[in-house]
C-alpha cells in the first residue's frame, strides 16, 4: 500500500468502537502494521524482500512477537499516561493505551487483536494486489514521468479512501468519555527529542529505498514518499516509547518513599 500508516487501521478500528472491552485496541493497531514492519530496517534492495511477516508463518513468528512486546511494553510501564502527562489534555485518551493487559484476560486479548490485526493486513494487501486488479480491465496511464497501472491505481485509491475512513474513526475515539488527564509533569524535550532521533535513524536506514524509487511498483516515487512517511512515523514511535520508558521509570523513582 502506497499509505500504510493509516490505511491499514481502517479494518480494525470498527471493532474497538463496536465492543470496546473485547479488543485490544493497542494490539489491533499495531497488528495491522506489523507485517510492514519488517520494511523499516531494510537496507538492501527491496525487490529482493519475500515479504516474510506477510505470509502465515510470519505471521505467528513475526507479527505475533513482536505487536505483543510493544503492547506489554506499553501497558505494563503505563506508557500511555506516562506520554499523556508530558504532551497534555488533548491527548488524554491515549492515558490507557494497552493497559487491559494487567487484567484477567489481557493476554488472550492482546493475542487474539493482534493476529486479527496482521491478518487484517494480509487481506487488505490481497484485494487491492490481486483481486480487485483481476476483475478489473488492464490499464496503464502517464501522468508526467510517472506511470499507472491497474494495481497502481486501485492501491491508491483504496489506500487513500481508507486513510479517510482511519481519520474519521480516530476522530469518533478520540471523543469518547476518558478519565481526567494526569497531572502535567516535566519530560517533553525529551520524548521530542529521542522522537526526532528514531526517525532520523530508520530514515537513514531507508536511504537505498529512497534512492532507488523504481524498486517498487508503477509510479514508484509515490510509493517512495509512503514509505518515507511509513518508516518515519516508526522510528519517531520508537523514539517516544523509549523515551516513555524512560520517564516511567524517573516517575516510579519519584513516588518511592525515601529512607528517614
Amino acid at each position: 500500500m502506497p499509505l500504510p500508516i493509516l490505511a491499514h487501521q481502517a479494518p480494525v478500528l470498527p471493532l474497538k468502537l463496536w465492543r470496546p472491552a473485547a479488543w485490544n485496541g493497542t494490539a489491533l493497531v499495531i497488528g495491522s502494521i506489523a507485517p510492514d514492519l519488517e520494511y523499516v530496517l531494510l537496507t538492501g534492495d527491496v525487490r529482493a524482500n519475500r515479504g516474510f511477516a506477510h505470509g502465515v508463518v510470519g505471521q505467528l513468528v513475526f507479527c505475533l512477537p513482536v505487536t505483543l512486546a510493544l503492547v506489554l511494553l506499553i501497558g505494563r510501564f503505563g506508557l500511555g499516561e506516562v506520554l499523556v502527562a508530558r504532551m497534555g489534555a488533548r491527548f488524554a485518551w491515549l492515558a490507557g493505551a494497552a493497559t487491559d493487559v494487567r487484567q484477567a484476560g489481557g493476554l488472550r486479548r492482546a493475542c487474539v487483536s493482534a493476529l486479527v490485526g496482521s491478518f487484517s493486513h494480509v487481506a487488505l494487501d490481497k484485494l487491492t494486489h490481486r483481486v480487485l486488479p483481476r476483475w478489473l480491465p488492464v490499464h496503464r496511464a502517464h501522468l508526467g514521468r510517472l506511470s499507472f497501472t491497474t494495481p497502481t491505481i486501485v492501491q491508491l485509491v483504496v489506500s487513500c479512501g481508507c486513510v479517510l475512513v482511519a481519520l474519521w474513526l480516530l476522530v469518533r475515539i478520540a471523543r469518547l468519555p476518558v478519565p481526567p488527564a494526569p497531572a502535567a509533569r516535566p519530560g517533553r524535550a525529551l520524548i521530542a527529542a529521542l522522537a526526532l532521533v528514531g526517525s532520523a535513524v530508520a530514515l537513514f536506514h531507508a536511504r537505498p529505498v529512497i534512492r532507488n524509487p523504481d524498486a517498487y511498483f508503477d509510479a514508484g516515487p509515490l510509493y517512495v514518499w509512503g514509505h518515507i512517511a511509513f518508516v518515519a512515523v516508526c522510528g519517531a514511535g520508537t523514539g517516544a516509547l523509549l523515551a516513555g520508558t524512560l520517564l516511567a521509570a524517573w516517575d516510579r523513582r519519584a513516588r518511592a518513599p525515601r529512607a528517614a
